[in-house]
């Protein structure tokens, strides 16, 4: 653990301090240094009115130590036990079948987000980022533990259908996508769990080349396939507002079954929301690992508080002993 004493607001104490002794010099510079008493010989100050003094420096002191606002900070160290997941999600236009409610897209980030608050309660330490792909691929979302962050970005995926993307499944493109963000990743365990319906369909990039790269790379894929194959893509028609039916969704288990394989991942199948959501909690179970590195937390405790009552007791025991114990009465 280490620890000590920052000052998060010095240069103001050093402002006021400034404009302090500012004051006080121009005081004495308007001073007449005639007539004087100098003739009479030197005063002799009574002890009282140096702890008077003493007591009014120590308050003005006080006051400048609180407005740098000190700080006790003590940072410690935790080793971690977590793993680097990058989920790869599928935002073509076939992940709109209905046979999920209300799509397969939507169910599954509502899973993802069921995911997230897993990771909360059982685990600390795993980083997550998030990939979207169709035609195109993208990180929505680095490698991060602020898990606030990720939902926030996965609040803002949407369907390709909607023109945020040419429409298009391109798997071995998201796929590579989500491997460059694990590439310099210092976790032993790092996985990418790719969410899709498998038809690949687009793409420069070639669904088993992606794979035998992950294995290049340590990176285990666990791919899932959403829906059946009687799944029925539906959107809402911008122009004239109408739901509209176009043909039934395929669905490619044998890619996806082939991509796990190659990476000593795993293949799933999620043919509604609730077997989908157990697919997650089972891959979870099956990653863990120590990250080589630790996580150090900062904690601060504000002493500004404790420097203004100081100043304020300075202030009072002068006042007090000046006014009252010291006064002398003719």
């Amino acid at each position: 653990m280490v620890q000590g004493i920052v000052f998060a607001s010095w240069w103001l104490a050093l402002l006021f301090a400034l404009l302090w002794v500012g004051i006080a010099w121009r005081r004495r510079a308007v001073a007449f240094a005639y007539p004087t008493l100098q003739l009479f010989g030197t005063a002799r100050r009574d002890w009282r009115q140096t702890v008077a003094k003493l007591l009014r420096t120590g308050a003005i002191l006080a006051v400048l130590l609180a407005l740098a606002r000190p700080q006790w900070v003590q940072w410690e160290s935790q080793r971690l036990q977590g793993v680097d997941i990058v989920i790869a999600l599928d935002i073509s236009g076939s992940m709109l079948a209905s046979d999920f409610y209300p799509n397969r897209m939507e169910a599954a980030k509502q899973v993802i987000r069921d995911f997230v608050a897993l990771l909360r309660r059982q685990r600390s330490g795993d980083r997550l980022g998030l990939v979207v792909f169709a035609a195109e691929s993208y990180t929505q979302c680095p490698l991060t533990d602020d898990y606030d962050f990720l939902l926030e970005t996965l609040a803002q995926v949407q369907n390709a259908r909607e023109g945020v993307v040419r429409d298009g499944t391109a798997i071995g493109d998201g796929l590579t996508v989500a491997l460059h963000r694990l590439r310099d990743s210092p976790a032993k365990s790092k996985v990418v769990v790719l969410l899709s319906d498998g038809v690949n369909n687009a793409g420069q990039i070639q669904p088993r080349d992606a794979a035998w790269l992950a294995g290049q790379l340590g990176v285990r894929v666990y791919t899932i396939g959403i829906g059946s194959a009687n799944g029925m893509v539906s959107w809402h028609d911008p122009l004239t507002g109408r739901v509209r039916y176009g043909q039934p969704a395929g669905f490619d288990e044998q890619l996806l079954r082939s991509i796990a394989d190659r990476t000593n991942g795993a293949y799933f199948s999620a043919r509604d929301p609730q077997a989908l959501k157990a697919i997650l909690r089972y891959i979870l179970q099956l990653e863990t690992a120590p990250l080589p590195t630790v996580r150090r937390q900062r904690q601060v405790t504000e002493l500004a508080l404790w420097c203004v009552v100081i100043a304020l007791s300075c202030l009072l025991l002068e006042n007090l002993l000046v006014h009252a114990v010291w006064r002398r009465v003719p």
